[in-house]
């Protein structure tokens, strides 16, 4: 759905309001905003950069909210075609539990500071690492624009900023409903995170490799 879309079904919830829509407006693009800064993340906002690099510290992605895991892959030195038949995980650890390793070698951990991500011992080489992390996503900037949201989760931008909107014109009964909708929402995209973990985890168990995927439980992480 558009912002214009979710705008109209939102402004029709509240009894046909002409009058708001500046308001709603706000609110669908603070919901965005508000939810990705409220761990843990629905699945559609998973991603992986690949990064050539033999740095000890790279530069994490402009986008960048988390690791979906506390490990980075690294699959092949970069001057090399072929891929490692088993990636080197380098796991994550807090600053002060890492070890750091004099000389060069094959990244053994990482440690995250501010929008860096450092390595140890320091490559030996240019590797090429995947990060799986998630993203924010790309903000609703005018009437005819979507996102990842508005087409994956509108019913929650809708519901979310629904909520702010009816408490601000102090709509005490749409209030509780869309207080029940945002509910029902985010109990479904738990549900979508969920079922496909549970797909990764059994495709994991399938292939015969050694893996932690955790459980997301993206509903109680936004009550």
């Amino acid at each position: 759905m558009t912002l214009d879309d979710m705008t109209a079904l939102l402004a029709g919830r509240l009894g046909q309001r002409s009058d708001i829509n500046q308001m709603i407006y706000r609110e669908i693009q603070q919901a965005q905003r508000a939810l990705e800064k409220t761990p843990p993340y629905p699945w559609f906002l998973q991603a992986v950069a690949t990064v050539d690099s033999d740095a000890t510290t790279q530069i994490l992605p402009d986008d960048f909210i988390e690791l979906i895991e506390d490990i980075i892959y690294i699959r092949k030195p970069t001057n090399s075609t072929e891929y490692y038949n088993r990636s080197f995980l380098v796991y994550g650890a807090y600053l002060e539990h890492v070890t750091m390793e004099p000389g060069f070698g094959v990244p053994k951990n990482f440690y995250i500071i501010g929008s860096f991500v450092g390595m140890t011992p320091a490559p030996d080489q240019s590797y090429t690492f995947d990060i799986p992390y998630y993203k924010r996503d790309v903000p609703l900037t005018n009437g005819s624009s979507e996102n990842l949201w508005s087409t994956k989760a509108e019913d929650l931008l809708v519901a979310e900023a629904g909520w702010h909107v009816a408490r601000n014109i102090r709509d005490n009964e749409a209030a509780t409903l869309f207080g029940q909708d945002r509910a029902e929402a985010r109990r479904r995209i738990a549900q979508e995170t969920t079922s496909r973990l549970e797909s990764m985890r059994r495709a994991v168990i399938g292939s015969g490799e050694d893996a932690l995927l955790g459980q997301v439980h993206w509903e109680a992480g936004h009550q």
